[in-house]
């Protein structure tokens, strides 16, 4: 073999260690770099539980920070327990400036009330985790415990890696921060998308990392050759190469191993004897910003309609529409009315299922009547909430088809002025005692302002209101621990805040009402007008209000940017055209009796300190808010911690490391050679291969003067002596030092702090790159040396 590991003997136990040592002072910036992709690695499959990518910024932020802050804090020489310290303290302002801003002191010191604002945050961020199913959008509390997790697990990384010289200790602490998202999350059938960042980046670190791991081993020999340094040359090429060949196996065969897709043998999900395993409204988030903007449905209408696939009727402590399940019972072609009716609209369809994963509710508008087709035999119907499903263990499939008629409620504007809400049902009127004042003060004024005084004024003053904020599927989430406050206050939000807060609103006037969940119409097919196309970009959710004798009529509260919505209006309580179709005018707006012309009250948009337009209110959202405009304070935080970190590190580089008196002689002469050619790179002057330390070091100091030469020539001298003696006197390794400070200092001098932090920097990437470059090109200058021997 060409390699082989030998036991150190006794005699090779006794000598100086070679020049790369656990320590990791030669090639640390590579395994830094290695570290890093490690945790972001690691928080990639944080995708799967947060909607969009709002979660991203704050996330990688901590990351960074935290890692930044270990990293100086250990090349400043600090012990674990100040270490620990100062990560903590990062993290205090971190979070301060991201979730609690307008508590800080002077605009910048946490105190009494960030704290108290901090325990409440975090005691919600626990709620919402056991109330949110995934994927959630990035709460402000659920954000607050995600970064706290992710800053403590980047210090613990870089401690390991660094401190401990355990890389393997490292990647099992990144694989829990891993794997914690994929549990909770739903399954997916691409889990190689995941794991493959994350085994690049940990095989990275281990092929990059020269620790104790692969030193109690032995040496390498005689394969180890040395460069003319005396540094050992990197195996990293090579072991990238199979690192690179064994995930590409793991990607392509794991499909061939036995049991691979198969069903687990215990279900944990679904096991409550209902049809709904999840969250209705969860389909809802995922599909709003889902990338697959490929047709799902196609359906053949009479006139556009929304295709409902369930009502959500319970509104939780948690700030979650859901319901109570749905229990289906078979249906014979005909479906019960759910609740007395009044006139209606029929309209006959057919649906043709494109692209339903796993769907087990059934598109269908309310109130369906009649179904026919190739899959109706297998169709239930609940008829608490109006909900078609399906037999105990079937799905929709592409392909499948099916007949509708449904009557679509249409009362007239007199009936329902003339009508009652109904009462009845107290769970149609029940919220927690937890929904903040704000909302109930907030319905109260805008009724109030429209002059509206029965139930159907007030439903469409509310729908006029909102109707008159921003849509945007990635809001700003505030600061507070309420999502529908922060909504109320940003005014910035998709469909599900939209309905969920009308119904809310609605509910707390004594209106009785409901959450919809399903799709808006679609886009019409070419020149067939009774043919539309629904996409993932359709899931919608709406507001449905419970009338006496007239039944459930729908509102709709959703500005959408698309306009494919169907808003009715005090003339047209069931629209056939959506707002598109109607050149954007928004029916809502319409003029009326009893109702100002047009538009939301702007006395409502400027009452208390809400004085900015929405756009500008919502560039104050918190941590996750995509949808802003500006600068969110939080970046700014961040960016300041930022550059704490960058002077930190300057302050490094322009101390050094003169004096390691608790490290080997050999190691600290070959640190301080490091450091001058760190200078020296960083002003211009590059190592040739052919040079030696005299020759290079000469070069370096030619230029400024006798005290510059004189200490180059001490450091080549002690630098010779570290290379090929057997041993080293600690006063070669004291000399050396300070024979590299007095040169380093002789360079540098007349230069100010940021041209020599500038100057360091600059070195320190050189050299990066050039240990990168010498791996890499070793085993092709080694095939080449081989040939030319034959």
């Amino acid at each position: 073999m060409s390699a082989t590991l030998q036991r150190p003997t006794a005699a090779q136990s006794a000598a100086p260690p070679p020049p790369d040592t656990p320590r990791l002072r030669r090639g640390e910036d590579v395994v830094t770099l290695a570290t890093v992709a490690l945790l972001v690695a690691a928080c990639v499959p944080l995708a799967r539980v947060y909607v969009g990518l709002t979660f991203f910024r704050p996330v990688i932020g901590a990351v960074l920070l935290s890692f930044g802050l270990s990293w100086g804090a250990r090349r400043l020489d600090a012990g674990p327990l100040p270490s620990l310290f100062i990560v903590i303290t990062g993290w205090v302002m971190f979070c301060s400036a991201a979730f609690f801003d307008d508590t800080l002191f002077a605009g910048f010191l946490p105190g009494g009330a960030t704290l108290a604002a901090a325990l409440n945050l975090w005691a919600r961020g626990l709620d919402l985790v056991a109330l949110r199913p995934s994927p959630a959008f990035a709460e402000a509390g659920l954000m607050f415990l995600t970064v706290t997790g992710v800053w403590a697990v980047a210090h613990a990384v870089e401690g390991l890696v660094f401190r401990a010289a355990a890389p393997i200790r490292a990647i099992l602490m990144s694989l829990v921060l891993w794997a914690v998202p994929l549990a909770v999350a739903p399954p997916s059938t691409r889990a190689w998308v995941w794991a493959v960042p994350l085994l690049a980046a940990a095989s990275m670190l281990m092929l990059s990392f020269a620790g104790s791991d692969l030193r109690r081993w032995g040496v390498w020999s005689p394969a180890a050759r040395r460069d003319h340094r005396g540094v050992e040359r990197s195996l990293f090429p090579t072991g990238a190469v199979h690192a690179l060949v064994a995930i590409g196996a793991g990607v392509l065969l794991a499909g061939m191993l036995p049991g691979f897709g198969d069903k687990p043998w215990y279900e944990v999900r679904g096991t409550g004897g209902t049809t709904l395993t999840t969250n209705p409204i969860v389909d809802v988030r995922a599909r709003l910003v889902a990338r697959d903007t490929g047709p799902i449905m196609r359906v053949v209408a009479d006139r556009p309609v929304y295709l409902r696939t369930t009502g959500l009727d319970v509104y939780s402590d948690g700030e979650e529409w859901t319901n109570d399940g749905i229990r289906g019972a078979p249906v014979n072609g005909t479906f019960p009315h759910e609740v007395s009716l009044g006139p209606v609209n029929h309209v006959r369809l057919q649906v043709e299922v494109r692209d339903l994963p796993q769907a087990v509710l059934v598109p269908a508008p309310y109130q369906a009547l009649t179904v026919d087709g190739p899959i109706a035999d297998a169709f239930q119907y609940d008829r608490r909430n109006s909900t078609v499903t399906l037999d105990s263990g079937a799905t929709l499939n592409g392909g499948d088809t099916y007949d509708l008629e449904a009557g679509i409620p249409s009362p007239t504007q007199e009936q329902l002025e003339a009508a009652d809400v109904v009462r009845t049902n107290p769970q149609l009127l029940q919220l927690p005692e937890n929904v903040p004042d704000e909302v109930h003060e907030l319905a109260r004024t805008i009724v109030g302002s429209a002059d509206a005084t029965t139930p159907f004024e007030q439903a469409l003053a509310v729908q006029r209101e909102l109707r008159g904020w921003e849509y945007s599927v990635e809001p700003p989430q505030g600061h507070g621990g309420q999502a529908m406050l922060s909504f109320i206050d940003n005014r910035v939000g998709y469909c599900e805040q939209f309905a969920g807060t009308m119904a809310v609103m609605l509910r707390s006037l004594g209106l009785p009402s409901r959450v919809a969940v399903g799709y808006t119409p679609g886009e019409p097919v070419g020149d067939d007008s009774n043919a539309y196309v629904i996409t993932n970009a359709n899931a919608h959710a709406w507001v449905e209000v419970l009338f006496d004798g007239l039944g459930w009529i729908s509102f709709e509260p959703t500005p959408r940017s698309d306009g494919n919505v169907l808003v009715p209006s005090a003339t047209n309580i069931a629209p056939s055209r959506t707002v598109a179709e109607l050149d954007g005018r928004d029916p809502s707006a319409e003029g009326q009796e009893g109702f100002e012309a047009a538009g939301p009250d702007p006395d409502l948009r400027n009452r208390e300190d809400a004085n900015a337009p929405p756009t500008e209110a919502a560039a104050e959202g918190g941590a996750g808010g995509a949808g802003s405009q500006g600068t969110p304070r939080w970046i700014t935080g961040a960016a300041l911690l930022f550059v704490a970190a960058l002077l930190a590190a300057a302050v490094v580089g322009s101390r050094g490391h003169h004096e390691m008196p608790g490290r080997p002689p050999l190691e600290r002469v070959l640190h301080a050679r490091s450091e001058v050619e760190q200078i020296g790179r960083g002003s211009g002057v590059t190592p040739a291969v052919w040079e030696t330390d005299v020759e290079y070091l000469g070069r370096v100091a030619h230029r400024h003067g006798p005290a510059a030469v004189a200490a180059a020539q001490e450091l080549a001298q002690q630098v010779g002596r570290a290379r090929y003696a057997r041993s080293l006197s600690v006063e070669s390794a004291v000399a050396a030092e300070a024979a590299a400070g007095t040169l380093q200092r002789e360079l540098l001098g007349g230069r100010n702090r940021l041209q020599r932090m500038l100057i360091r920097l600059r070195g320190r990437w050189s050299a990066a790159a050039a240990h990168i470059r010498a791996g890499v090109d070793q085993p092709w200058s080694s095939s080449r040396r081989r040939a030319a021997s034959r």
